[in-house]
């Protein structure tokens, strides 16, 4: 199936999830990709999701425009481009910043889909008449 980037995907079976509740397991597998905790101090709960574009400059609600952060960091950020905001915080790191940006591109994802395309598949067609 691959990554669900909006919520709305995961609606698959009306029966059985409802929007509320495909919203809500959109948001929660998000904050539980980073442990639960917020991607920008790592130290504090997860309790909302920080709009890396945000909404008010034509963000959308995509899981690579999501990261879960804590009350304070996404109220610190606010309006402001994450990196240049994360850049002045005392708990910035190199580290931190190349997982927010793998995030953000859906390298994992990709990677994940190369790595099973390209498995060794051992059987192959022959189109040669056999001898048996």
């Amino acid at each position: 199936m691959g990554i669900a980037e909006d919520w709305a995907e995961l609606m698959f079976s009306l029966d059985c999830l409802s929007k509320g509740h495909a919203k809500r397991k959109f948001r929660k597998s998000i904050k539980y990709g980073w442990g639960g905790l917020c991607c920008y101090c790592r130290s504090n709960r997860a309790t909302t999701l920080d709009h890396v574009k945000p909404k008010c400059k034509g963000g959308d609600s995509l899981r690579s425009n999501l990261l879960p952060a804590c009350q304070c960091c996404n109220h610190s950020k606010g309006s402001q481009h994450w990196l240049t905001w994360f850049q002045k915080q005392p708990f910035y790191n190199e580290t931190a910043k190349e997982l927010i940006e793998e995030w953000i591109t859906n390298k994992r994802f990709i990677e994940e889909e190369l790595d099973e395309r390209s498995t060794d598949n051992r059987t192959e067609v022959c189109f040669t008449e056999s001898a048996v």
